[in-house]
């Protein structure tokens, strides 16, 4: 007969082993210490306050159902918050209508409109027409569908006129960056992406209410809290460097529990360290097609439609 794991905290049934501190817990008491990492997260970096109109970037998936879930009771208790849920559709037939079932799903629940804009209607191609046209010396397709999605949620949140854009990025994704940072000798990105993004004239400043909250753990909070959510994987998603350092991390943790953390801890002390000297940084332009901000002549999005654009006539002569 098995022997029943208790609960460090309560003594109820541990049904979740946190092996970086050493703690099994049960459903109630996982749930509150997931909550208040993302409070904690709140209180280090003022993401979210009073007056606030959020746009959150769901999917379907368990960190976004997860983000918008922990907003929705955070904006209880804060007081004078909307929040306003939106959901990019790249347009991967049979993956990401399956997944719009479980948002709209979450957000009848919560009592909110899921709005949906699509790759389709904002830069004239679906992911798998892109995945057509793309040809053989293009880029991989989570190059194009993340300067995509970054576009599409940005103009949502311009269009209802929001002041910050939540997404569901946790200690996972953040600890990949700065890994694929380091690793590609890009340390000038350190000290723009984290927590949260500064303010510009036309960039909705981006916050992450979950970056203390581990990828796996966002799915248990999702199964403890009762939130549908879609397990699928992007097809695609096999191309990318970040997959690669994803599974590097992965293997790390699973012989050295506490790896994640370890590095997110690493990178925000960094960062903290940098902002204290800041580089003089050169003033964003506009873009000569589109006038969103950017760093060049033309911003991603246009370049990367014009590439599609030029491929895609091409074949057709």
């Amino acid at each position: 007969m098995k022997t029943m794991v208790e609960c460090i905290r309560c003594g109820k049934e541990a049904v979740v082993e946190l092996r970086y501190c050493k703690e099994d817990l049960c459903q109630y008491c996982f749930k509150e210490l997931f909550e208040k990492r993302v409070w904690k997260a709140n209180k280090d970096f003022s993401l979210v306050t009073r007056g606030d109109r959020i746009v959150v970037g769901v999917s379907g998936g368990k960190d976004s159902s997860a983000l918008l879930f922990v907003l929705h009771k955070m904006a209880k208790k804060i007081g004078d918050v909307e929040i306003i849920p939106v959901l990019v559709n790249e347009g991967i037939e049979g993956y990401r209508n399956k997944a719009i079932e479980k948002a709209r799903e979450l957000c009848e629940k919560l009592g909110y409109e899921l709005n949906i804009v699509s790759y389709k209607e904002t830069v004239g191609f679906s992911m798998d027409e892109v995945m057509k046209v793309r040809g053989p010396n293009g880029h991989k397709s989570c190059t194009y569908c993340g300067v995509f999605r970054k576009n599409g949620l940005n103009q949502a949140a311009l269009d209802f006129k929001a002041n910050k854009l939540a997404i569901g990025h946790n200690a996972d994704d953040t600890s990949q960056t700065f890994l694929m940072n380091l690793l590609r000798n890009e340390t000038h990105r350190i000290t723009k992406f984290g927590s949260q993004t500064s303010e510009e004239e036309g960039l909705v400043k981006r916050i992450k209410p979950l970056i203390y909250c581990l990828e796996k753990e966002c799915a248990w909070y999702c199964e403890a809290a009762e939130l549908p959510y879609y397990l699928g994987e992007c097809p695609y998603a096999n191309e990318s460097f970040r997959g690669e350092s994803k599974e590097f991390l992965n293997e790390l943790e699973e012989k050295y529990p506490g790896v994640k953390f370890n590095l997110l801890h690493s990178f925000l002390s960094i960062q903290e360290e940098l902002k204290k000297n800041p580089v003089e940084e050169k003033p964003f332009l506009k873009c000569a097609s589109c006038g969103n901000p950017c760093a060049g002549v033309k911003c991603k999005k246009c370049e990367f439609v014009e590439e599609l654009t030029s491929k895609k006539n091409a074949s057709k002569s």
